[in-house]
């Protein structure tokens, strides 16, 4: 006769235990554990993951959101093309296609060498045929040449149905180019945003751009650094305010704030510690929910020295209308909803002074500018999809790391259904020691 196993309370707990952390659920994939992944304070990749195909034949089909496929190798110049992959959207006349892809290589172990290793990422749409279908498009906002820290090239589609660009799909070709790390694979995060047919427009608000010194000096109500975001999908939401923040060498941080249509983003940056050696370059840029950058008066800034306070601001107030601007300032102040600003703190050279290397605190301070305007769009501008991982949310009310917040909420859950289950299980055996 076989014996049956006999299944003890805690024998059920650890079964329990091992059900319950066996199966993750499904989300925007965490940041690569694998070899050659960034340290804690880099850019780390995040999106649904997606294999792209090697030829429009094979492209894999994609929806609006953030995705994240792996790019095999880089290119043997310069800005010689590596990898390239195709990815299919559908789409109907009428409407304008967004893409964007990040690109980010761990930060150089001893800082940056003395000899450039360009890193990028190419966005680009064609119809079935082969034929070109772009309107306009960013390349390569970030340290590109030096391949420090995150890569975002942008691309947006002529509209569907117009001359040279019809069918029922497009097709986004996304290629890693660079010398930087060329022969270790690499994430490469892709955004799709789908414009709908018909969105208003008009004239720009302003024939002018705002000149803007920067968001006015307010004391942040909280002393302690905030927990920055590590990718765009991880970005921790802010309110208007002012906040401490703290960045080592190779540190990239990511925020998001609300900007709608009528307000206008200002800035400002103050240092308030800092290693009395050269410190090294902090970069601001901030980006719309489609990822395009945003001219916001940003750039790069010596950490050191008596000039610690920088700002900026929109160059006018965010309004579908500032498109048909021939002025950029005010032509990408246009895309109502999420905008992203991401600091950066660049690597110093590998032969500097290793006391620069010390943190650097900095008060930043945001500040929206005007109410909403009575005549906003109410459907949504642009369809797209799922942009958050929530890790920043968490992030923000645990007051920890966005990926150990991840942790720490799955251990709560687990330990909260372990307690039922042991708990269950205790109330059985006494039933059963009662009615014996």
């Amino acid at each position: 006769m076989t014996r049956r196993p006999r299944w003890t309370p805690l024998s059920l707990v650890l079964a329990a235990a091992l059900a319950l952390f066996g199966v993750a659920p499904a989300a925007l994939a965490d940041p690569t554990t694998d070899q050659g992944d960034p340290p804690q304070h880099a850019y780390a990749a995040e999106g649904q993951e997606i294999a792209g195909g090697d030829s429009l034949a094979q492209a894999a089909p994609i929806v609006p959101g953030i995705h994240r496929d792996t790019f095999d190798r880089g290119g043997e110049e310069q800005f010689g093309e590596g990898t390239t992959k195709y990815y299919r959207v559908a789409v109907e006349d009428g409407q304008r296609v967004h893409a964007a892809a990040t690109i980010a290589a761990p930060p150089y172990p001893e800082g940056l060498p003395e000899q450039d290793s360009p890193l990028a990422a190419g966005v680009s749409f064609v119809t079935a045929g082969g034929e070109a279908c772009e309107e306009s498009g960013t390349d390569d906002v970030g340290e590109a040449f030096t391949g420090d820290g995150p890569i975002t090239t942008t691309a947006v589609s002529s509209t569907v149905g117009s001359d040279g660009c019809s069918g029922d799909e497009l097709f986004v070709q996304v290629t890693r180019a660079g010398t930087r790390s060329a022969e270790v694979p690499l994430p490469i995060e892709i955004q799709v945003a789908v414009q709908p047919s018909g969105l208003g427009g008009g004239s720009p608000v302003v024939d002018e751009e705002i000149e803007d010194a920067g968001a006015s000096p307010v004391a942040p109500a909280d002393s302690a650094p905030i927990t920055l975001g590590r990718s765009f999908a991880g970005a921790a939401p802010l309110e208007p305010g002012s906040y401490v923040v703290e960045l080592v060498p190779g540190e990239t941080g990511l925020v998001r704030i609300e900007v709608q249509e009528g307000q206008r983003l200002r800035w400002r940056t103050e240092v308030t510690s800092a290693p009395e050696q050269e410190a090294g370059t902090l970069s601001l840029r901030t980006f719309n929910a489609a990822r395009a950058p945003v001219w916001v008066g940003e750039g790069t800034m010596p950490l050191s020295g008596s000039d610690r306070v920088a700002g900026g601001g929109m160059g006018a107030p965010v309004d579908l209308g500032n498109r048909s601007s021939e002025l950029e300032a005010v032509q990408t102040a246009w895309v109502p909803g999420t905008h992203t600003i991401q600091l950066q703190r660049l690597q110093r050279a590998a032969d500097a002074d290793p006391a620069g290397n010390e943190p650097v605190t900095l008060i930043l301070t945001l500040e929206v500018e005007g109410e909403v305007a009575e005549d906003a769009a109410e459907s949504p501008v642009l369809e797209l999809g799922e942009t958050t991982s929530g890790a920043g949310d968490r992030a923000g009310l645990l007051g920890i790391d966005g990926g150990l917040g991840r942790i720490a909420l799955f251990v709560g859950a687990g330990l909260l259904t372990l307690m039922a289950l042991t708990t269950g299980t205790a109330g059985v055996l006494v039933l059963r020691l009662r009615r014996g």
